[in-house]
């Protein structure tokens, strides 16, 4: 197989990176260095002739008259520099690309069309550690309501190739791709819906195989992988020639290029590149050392002491020491070690006493990492070409992370993911400690023996969460806007319409299922989402016997608090034997507005892999954090306050059985389940809210005794301590004479006591229905039923019932899904026309009307006329991308419409344009609202000289809800440019702009502006002179947020400039000049007037290199403070001296009495110092 022109260069483009920690060395600095390793890979000593040397160039030895020089067996390194040679005359390369190469995972559809039931599916394994497998397989999930995963088949495969299978008849059919190691460990991919189409990709013609996008899908990983990366790679492979290397047949792109990746283990490794059928086939092998440790580290730690002169004083008049002692301390390391522990760790104290160095060392920042970037001048551009990595992503002054084996200990920011417990789980992004613990030691399903995940943090943001009922539409808007970046986690529930009982999550994937606007606030999914589903033979809620929801937990900082305390927990769990797990989960949130306990332990006993029994028990103390509700959408939302109360505990008790009666020994397949659920006031977690005491229980079976008949039963028991009662039984007769007819004979007895409720909603009664089902074809499946309430008491209404539905294919890529139906509840249908291409295409329309609807927050007026969808996505052209969505409602007096259109327009493979725009409108007679998101952006890069990114997003809310004032305006810009003039320049842009009038609920009003210009001049042949150049503008009219408490910074007019260059004369001297200007009005508060505050400084420099051990330098400042009315010229002199080469100790003497540093307002640098350097 080959790799696509995408992926290939995502692995060639490889520039360096500019750690944030690593000290920045400039031109003047001269340091020696030792030779380094030899990275050839070592088979076996030179061997020398008896003159005692061997001269070889190019692998060859040099020919000689000389018959005193004898010939000497063939050199080890010869051989290697004679491969390298013959790989680069053949445009063929391998290279050894180090030990931190992450594994992929991922199984791809090569099927043109979708794959009905009965229709042969063609599937390919792809993955980058092939050498770590021992066999793989496909699994064939079955996705049920309840929750429950069957396997329906395993299909063997071979990694990195194909496989076919016949698609079973089976709903909700998911496939996992599995691999193995010789232990049995296993890794595995996200189940993956079968029903959502083909994927897009290119299919080598030879191999019949998809060209590797370098995707990956990976959800479990337990198979250790210790090794490196190795990458082969070429150009001008000549047309309809194949390349075989690392076990894998590769066809070039068009251009004779390809590119291939594996993960290799430790040692050497020889590596066979052949070329084939051109007519000249080449053959070349060259040997790999894959080493078991490599590290890369970088850091510095710069102290200073010394003596003021002159009797200093604050700017308020105050004495100040006569000594002082600062410094700074910061490094970066990352490595891997020989016994498979992969290190990452960085360390930034900053600039300040040495007394407070290490002080609050734990303590969160109120700046990340490219924030103090910036706050410490660094030039926006080196000319280096490098880039910007986030490898220690760390809130605070230090960050650690040693991992191996899907083990972890780390402190930094992280994203908590707590679950394996029916009622507590936790997903949150934290700063703090984490360890994660996995042991090697597994059961015979492949389950870690022991398994620990803990946390403990403290946290400067809130957690969001929002529930919205689906709308059978796929655009959500969040209550909060400029929510923190990938602090989201999206799942899908069904829940019971009566007890709230939650029957099934399946968590959401970015990018794959949604997508999601961070500034704007709002979520898109890659499928409408119904509002209701499961089928029922007896017909008790038209549209869907459960209710559907989005659940939305994110993170966001508050406008207008001070988020103090800690968020800490985790959970163990242990496998006693192979079939029994025991676990407990405690979760702590101490904060100002939720100081919450929860406590919980389980234990379940596993039958067969569909069978088990589950026992919970869970207790939660103090408020927690509440959540709102939804059912429009997001435009009209409801708050849900915690039933959590201050010193008060609710508790909740699980018990949970299911049984698969085929893996019990039973020759009649068939399922049991039974639960029980106690859940007492108080009780508050992320999916229940309990404010009364309830209890929960119910049991169900099925059984098929033949092929043609099948019995089920089901009850459900709710009550609560307000007198609310919910009993519900029903059985179902199933007989199939055909096989393409099948009756279904239902009875239900349904029991409702509401007390304080509609007359509707107490009584009691007994409904009969009938069913038929005929599959006519592969493409029409038809229906119809027919019910009628046989006994009735109390205020229930009848619920007669009659009507028909269809599913029916038409025409290739058309299919319509309708249903029609009259009753005592009232008219209800629902119809729904799709057209799905072979390819990107799809378009649907939809209608849906469900009598008895509700909605959070809404009353019904007038007459319910349901709600209409109309969507799709189209590829007009191979350039061009639409999308759009309208959705409709039409509930009584409230009327309510969503609507959502993009565009992705590809001018050219380096330009493109997108657009979005989202719409939501509410008319209910005294409300009436309207909500706008528009985001424009262009990307440019043609990867030579120029890249370049600019997004534009508008908000507008105009209008009331529930009588009170809505309306926002926001406007967001950014852009960013970067420019290669030629090998010697380098030119940067970036600019923010934001303009908000709000009502300082989710996000401050005022002005914000920030551009920044930089320039370098940094020759490649002749780097005699070095200039970089730096020009920023700020216009803050909002002050931003101190520390994250209520306290904001000044607002302010800033234009600052600087200019830094370096002249080198001639080996010895080397000349300086540095000119900083501060243009600046700023005020403290809004209600105090912009004051001026410029300043400007410039500095020259000269650098004399006694020896390569010893510098000299003199330097002149001058310094101009208009406004405090203070000018000083002052000069300075040191000398450094280099011990080794990590480390130099320099003296000096200040003759004036401020610094280089613009912000240093304290005029009391004068006098001697001693500056102690140390870097590695």
């Amino acid at each position: 197989m080959s790799m696509s022109k995408r992926f290939r260069a995502a692995l060639l483009a490889t520039a360096s990176p500019l750690i944030i920690s690593a000290p920045i060395a400039f031109a003047q600095d001269s340091v020696v260095l030792p030779a380094g390793a030899n990275t050839e890979p070592n088979s076996g000593a030179t061997q020398l002739s008896g003159t005692g040397f061997t001269i070889t160039i190019d692998g060859d030895e040099t020919p000689t008259a000389d018959p005193t020089v004898s010939s000497a067996p063939e050199a080890a390194g010869s051989v290697v520099r004679r491969q390298d040679l013959a790989l680069s005359e053949a445009d063929l390369r391998v290279t050894f690309d180090g030990l931190n190469v992450k594994r992929r995972l991922d199984l791809t559809i090569l099927n043109e069309d979708p794959a009905e039931p009965g229709q042969t599916l063609r599937v390919q394994s792809q993955m980058n550690y092939p050498a770590f497998v021992k066999r793989a397989e496909v699994r064939l999930l079955e996705l049920s309501p309840s929750g429950q995963v069957r396997t329906v088949q395993v299909i063997p495969i071979n990694p990195n190739a194909a496989t076919s299978f016949v698609v079973p008849d089976v709903e909700d059919l998911a496939l996992v791709h599995r691999v193995y190691d010789a232990r049995g460990r296993y890794d595995e991919t996200t189940p993956r819906p079968l029903f959502t189409g083909p994927d897009a990709v290119e299919i080598d013609e030879v191999t019949d195989l998809a060209v590797e996008e370098g995707t990956s899908s990976l959800n479990r990983q337990r198979i250790p992988i210790f090794g490196g990366a190795v990458t082969v790679y070429g150009d001008n492979v000549p047309p309809g020639a194949r390349v075989q290397t690392l076990g894998e047949d590769i066809k070039p792109d068009p251009s004779g290029a390809f590119v291939l990746q594996r993960i290799l283990p430790p040692g050497d490794q020889p590596v066979a590149v052949e070329v084939v059928g051109t007519g000249q086939d080449q053959y070349l092998e060259r040997n790999v050392t894959i080493p078991s440790n490599e590290w890369f580290y970088t850091g510095t730690a710069d102290l200073t002491f010394g003596w003021r002169a002159g009797n200093p004083t604050t700017p308020s008049g105050e004495p100040l020491p006569d000594t002082y002692q600062t410094g700074r301390i910061a490094g970066y390391a990352k490595g891997r070690t020989s016994s498979g522990w992969t290190i990452t760790a960085s360390v930034d104290t900053g600039e300040d006493d040495l007394d407070d160095l290490f002080r609050d060392f734990d303590k969160k920042d109120p700046q990340d990492a490219l924030l103090r970037a910036a706050r410490e001048n660094a030039y926006p551009t080196f000319g280096d070409d490098s880039t910007l990595e986030e490898g220690a992503p760390t809130d605070g002054k230090f960050y650690l992370k040693a991992e191996k084996n899907g083990n972890h200990v780390l402190w930094g920011n992280f994203k908590s993911s707590v679950d394996g417990s029916t009622y507590l789980r936790n997903e949150r992004l934290l700063y703090g400690g984490q360890g994660v613990y996995r042991s090697a030691e597994q059961t015979a399903r492949g389950e870690a023996r022991v398994a620990v995940e803990a946390y403990a943090a403290s946290p400067d943001r809130l957690p969001g969460r929002e529930v919205f009922q689906g709308t059978g539409g796929s655009v959500f808007f969040l209550r909060r806007q400029d929510i923190t970046v990938g602090s989201e986690t999206l799942t899908v529930q069904i829940r019971d319409a009566d007890t709230g009982r939650v029957l099934e999550t399946r968590t959401l994937v970015e990018g794959r299922d949604y997508d999601v606007n961070y500034i704007q606030g709002v979520v898109i999914l890659a499928e409408p989402l119904t509002s209701r589903t499961g089928d029922s033979v007896v017909v008790t809620r038209p549209g869907g016997e459960n209710d559907v929801f989005l659940v939305a937990n994110y993170e966001f900082t508050p406008v207008a608090s001070d988020i103090d305390g800690l968020s800490f927990g985790g959970r163990a769990e242990t496998w006693v034997t192979d079939d029994l797990r025991l676990g407990v989960t405690g979760l702590v949130e101490q904060t100002d507005l939720a100081d919450q306990t929860a406590l919980g332990a389980d234990l379940r006993y596993q039958l067969g892999d569909n069978s088990y029994v589950g026992v919970e028990y869970a207790e939660t103390e103090g408020p927690g954090f509440g959540s709102s509700v939804s059912s429009t959408g997001g435009l009209v939302v409801t708050t849900i306050n915690t039933a959590g109360v201050r010193d008060g505990t609710g508790r909740a008790v699980d018990f949970d059985v299911q049984l698969d009666l085929e893996e019990l020994g039973s020759k009649v397949p068939g399922n049991v389940s039974a639960y029980y659920q106690d859940r007492t006031a108080g009780f508050s977690t992320l999916d229940y809210e309990t404010t009364v005491d309830e209890e929960l229980w119910g049991f169900a079976f099925s059984v098929e005794p033949s092929e043609r008949v099948a019995l089920s039963f089901a009850y459900d028991d709710f009550s609560d301590a307000a007198g609310k009662s919910v009993r519900e039984g029903e059985f179902v007769l199933s007989y199939r004479p055909t096989a393409k007819g099948t009756w279904d004979l239902g009875v239900e007895h349904l029991e409702r006591n509401t007390p304080g409720g509609p007359a509707d909603e107490n009584g009691e009664r007994t409904d009969i229905a009938l069913r038929y089902t005929h599959e006519a074809s592969d493409t029409l499946t038809w229906y119809a039923f027919g019910q009628v309430t046989a006994n009735r008491s109390g205020g229930l209404r009848k619920n007669d019932r009659a009507g028909v539905g269809v599913s029916y294919q038409f025409a290739p890529n058309w299919t319509f899904d309708g249903e029609v139906s009259e009753g005592s509840l009232g008219t209800a249908g629902a119809a729904t026309l799709t057209y799905q291409s072979d390819g990107y295409d799809k378009s649907y329309i939809g209608y849906r009307l469900e009598p008895g609807r509700d909605f959070s927050g809404v009353n019904l007026k007038g007459r319910d006329r349901g709600t209409w969808v109309m969507g799709g996505q189209r590829r007009l052209t191979e350039d061009v991308d639409v999308f759009a969505e309208n959705r409709y409602d039409l509930f009584g007096q409230h009327r309510a419409q969503t609507s959502a259109y993009g565009v992705e327009y590809r001018a050219n493979e380096q330009l493109t344009f997108s657009g979005s725009y989202e719409f939501g409108r509410i008319d209910d007679g005294p409300d009436d609202f309207d909500r706008n998101a528009l985001s424009f952006g262009v990307r440019y890069n043609d990867e030579d000289r120029l890249s370049a990114a600019f997004k534009t997003e508008y908000r507008f809310d105009d209008g009331t809800i529930g009588g009170v004032d809505r309306g926002q305006e926001v406007i967001f810009l950014t852009g960013d440019v970067r420019y290669k003039i030629d090998d010697n320049q380098r030119l940067l842009f970036s600019a923010e702009y934001a303009d908000t009038d709000t009502d300082n609920s989710s996000i401050l009003s005022g002005t914000y502006a920030d551009a920044t210009l930089g320039y370098a001049y940094r020759p490649v042949n002749n780097d005699k002179l070095n200039l970089l150049f730096k020009y920023r503008y700020l216009y803050d009219m909002i002050g931003q947020e101190i520390d994250g408490t209520e306290q904001t910074g000044p607002r302010q007019r800033s234009h600052v400039a600087s200019v830094d260059l370096a002249y080198d004369l001639n080996q010895r001297w080397t000349l300086g000049a540095k000119f900083g200007g501060r243009y600046t009005r700023s005020s403290p508060d809004a209600t105090t007037p912009l004051q001026s505050n410029n300043a400007w400084l410039g500095v020259l420099n000269a650098r004399y290199h006694l020896t390569h051990k010893w510098d000299i330098l003199v330097e002149a400042r001058r310094l101009e403070a208009q406004q405090a009315e203070f000018s000083e010229t002052a000069f300075l002199t040191a000398a450094y001296r280099h011990v080794g080469n990590n480390f130099k100790v320099g003296v000096g003497y200040n003759f004036g009495e401020f610094s280089d540093d613009l912000t240093d307002l304290t005029a009391d640098d004068k006098g001697v110092f001693v500056n102690l350097i140390a870097k590695f």
